[in-house]
């Protein structure tokens, strides 16, 4: 187990990230920075960004060790997808779990609740002609041709994360999901699978409830939109580890440039393994093994 998992598990999430920091600023001290040219470089030749792909971006602006100012990686972005591409963004604006957000009724705005997945998302979505999902614990921001086509349906269904949803749209344009500076344990697009087979899935993933969010819409008026949530069980997942060992590196690849971390995902061939891997039980997701104490002695 590494260094920095072990301490992550003794130390309070706020206090973990504060460490972090600390040690990435040191380390990049000593690491090439990159510059503007290798980004657009690392973009297309390392990561498949291609003119006029949809790509779906999980980013930690912190861990990219850039020599440019951090707002230009945005405007970067949407000039390799050109005016026929799309870039979307997670966008979700608490960081707890989702039914305490929702019990205490809380409304979530559109337009103005800030993300706190990043400043990329926060940027994306002050964007001119940026569209965000409605949906109360999940929201996804988009820029470009098709952002509204993503995005539209995805406060329709219970499920967050099915067909309704941009984490699952984007296999209709063939999508490409991408990491900046992080790995594929903060992939998304794993829980589709989930959500698109339901009770087909081998583990039940989603709470029985379905939970009521308050959400003030692009008009300005107040919507209520039903979801389930995330059972407290699925914390007990290894992406990275299942990608390694059942997915191909041409569909799925963790790697990383200088130290820092980056991934590229072929969604539409990524939710196929998947869900093949799925109907023979294999999942993300580590399942518990009890020892049955009495089974272990004879007794007379």
């Amino acid at each position: 187990m590494l260094v920095g998992k072990i301490i992550e598990r003794f130390v309070k999430p706020e206090t973990f990230r504060h460490l972090k920091k600390k040690y990435l600023k040191i380390k990049y001290l000593f690491t090439k920075k990159i510059d503007e040219n290798e980004f657009r470089n690392i973009l297309i030749k390392r990561l498949n960004v291609k003119k006029n792909s949809v790509v779906f971006v999980h980013s930690s602006i912190d861990n990219l060790n850039l020599s440019f100012p951090f707002y230009k990686v945005l405007t970067i972005l949407l000039e390799v997808v050109g005016e026929e591409g799309t870039i979307v963004f997670p966008c979700w604006h608490f960081n707890y779990r989702a039914e305490e957000y929702l019990n205490k009724n809380k409304i979530f705005d559109v337009k103005k609740s800030p993300t706190v997945m990043g400043i990329l998302p926060e940027i994306a979505r002050h964007f001119k002609n940026a569209k965000r999902s409605l949906h109360p614990t999940n929201s996804v921001v988009a820029v470009g041709k098709h952002a509204n086509e993503l995005v539209k349906d995805h406060h329709k269904s219970i499920y967050p994360d099915d067909e309704n949803s941009p984490f699952y749209k984007i296999i209709n344009y063939d999508g490409i999901i991408i990491g900046l500076g992080v790995s594929t344990n903060h992939l998304s697009f794993v829980h589709c699978v989930e959500d698109v087979l339901k009770d087909k899935f081998p583990i039940k993933t989603r709470t029985d409830k379905v939970y009521k969010g308050r959400v003030i819409d692009y008009t300005g008026k107040e919507q209520i939109v039903r979801t389930l949530v995330a059972c407290k069980q699925i914390k007990n997942r290894d992406i990275e580890g299942y990608i390694k060992k059942y997915v191909s590196r041409s569909i799925c690849m963790d790697f990383k440039i200088h130290g820092v971390k980056y991934f590229t995902v072929m969604s539409t061939e990524l939710f196929k393994t998947m869900e093949n891997l799925a109907k023979n039980n294999i999942t993300i997701y580590k399942v518990k093994k009890y020892i049955d104490i009495k089974s272990i002695f004879i007794f007379n």
